[in-house]
């Protein structure tokens, strides 16, 4: 019997959320380091919005496909893609060596949690694709054969 016979998803997700989530608690220490000052104690309110929607985004569709609603898969799917894209972009523009080669440690930490959070996401964006045209196929075939 499969996994997904058995109810259980066919891919772990612990890490893409361990991933996420700590990409996310990132974005603090980033904020007080980068942004903080008595001038400027609070974060713009266009910054914690796009964040906070972002992470919307992401727990919407991670709790969606795994209750196996039929909107789950494309909503999630959708986040990882231009989590990917984003970091992708940042990485084909050269931006990431700037950031890389700032003097900051906490920086270069946390600039490398998001990139291996885009290479996280584009991981699981090409495997849930997969698993979901691999059960298709196989559906297929089943009413064929």
């Amino acid at each position: 019997m499969t996994a997904q016979a058995r109810g259980h998803l066919p891919l772990s997700l612990t890490p893409l959320i361990g991933v996420t989530a700590l990409n996310y608690v990132a974005q603090v220490p980033y904020y007080i380091h980068n942004d903080y000052s008595a001038a400027h104690p609070l974060p713009s309110l266009r910054a914690v919005a796009l964040l906070g929607a972002t992470l919307a985004w992401f727990v919407t569709g991670l709790t969606a496909y795994m209750r196996k609603w039929a909107w789950g898969f494309p909503v999630l799917v959708a986040y990882l893609s231009v989590e990917a894209l984003f970091y992708g972009a940042t990485m084909l523009s050269g931006t990431f060596i700037f950031q890389i080669e700032n003097h900051s440690d906490l920086l270069k930490v946390v600039f490398v949690i998001g990139y291996v959070s885009g290479a996280v996401a584009a991981y699981y964006a090409y495997r849930l694709i997969r698993l979901r045209l691999q059960s298709r196929s196989a559906a297929r075939h089943s009413l064929v054969g």
